[in-house]
């Protein structure tokens, strides 16, 4: 069996004054180690989406841009915006939920999958819940992606069967979250705050967004090695499903 191929969302950034589409290198390391081929989706929606037929599942990972205000009806805001990621996010997300494609959000990926599916986020800094989550003030990168504080697990949900357990603890560097949870989503992760750690969405084979980063201790880590396993299972289920499918449709022609 070859191994699934995945679609990665990439963010704008602005290097040498010019814009480029990038990804962070250690998202393209955890899909690998998990045993999936990772490529990139950049560009407008119209010029991305058609490749989402010919793949296996879809990552939309972290930056540190917020999602635009306006796309869920929030208050204007002067923080890091990346309109060209907003659409081509939500637009990625609305067809894998149209082909049934395993989907796996981190940090900005779950308020992506959040908003797409209808609902709002909120800034932390307003609220005051900005202590527990914001990015660790230590310049080690490495330090930065230990983990920070504890999180309840949804008891027999995804996560908890992945991690045996009900608790665990994550790493956290966001400060925009989910506000209005979208209808379709159930909660898999909460912080001791109350703040929306995990989501997923129980119609479709599989679709999980988190609040943290597991990429950055993909191997080394338990919890985040499984979450990467687990997408990449459900993206080799879906590769075979999809191949099963034309195989037949050949026979059949």
């Amino acid at each position: 069996m070859s191994a699934p191929v995945v679609g990665l969302a990439t963010v704008t950034e602005r290097l040498d004054g010019v814009a480029n589409a990038t990804v962070r290198q250690v998202y393209l390391d955890a899909l690998s180690s998990a045993g999936c081929v990772p490529v990139l989706l950049a560009g407008t929606p119209d010029g991305a989406l058609p490749a989402l037929q010919r793949l296996d599942g879809l990552v939309l990972g972290g930056h540190q841009s917020m999602v635009e205000p306006a796309r869920y009806g929030g208050p204007e805001s002067d923080e890091l915006l990346d309109p060209g990621r907003d659409a081509l996010a939500l637009a990625l997300i609305a067809q894998a939920r149209r082909l049934a494609l395993p989907t796996l959000g981190i940090c900005r990926g779950l308020q992506e999958l959040n908003v797409s599916y209808g609902g709002s986020l909120r800034d932390l800094c307003s609220t005051g819940q900005d202590q527990l989550h914001r990015e660790p003030a230590v310049p080690e990168r490495d330090a930065q992606y230990l983990p920070s504080h504890p999180i309840r697990l949804r008891e027999g949900g995804l996560l908890s069967q992945l991690v045996g357990a009900q608790r665990t603890e994550v790493n956290s560097l966001h400060t925009q979250a989910i506000d209005r949870l979208a209808a379709g989503l159930t909660i898999e992760a909460q912080a001791p705050d109350g703040v929306t750690e995990a989501v997923v969405d129980e119609r479709l084979p599989f679709v999980l967004a988190v609040q943290w980063h597991p990429e950055w201790y993909a191997v080394s880590d338990p919890l985040s090695a499984a979450i990467f396993g687990a997408f990449a299972n459900a993206a080799a289920d879906y590769s075979s499903a999809r191949a099963g499918s034309t195989a037949l449709a050949g026979a059949s022609a």
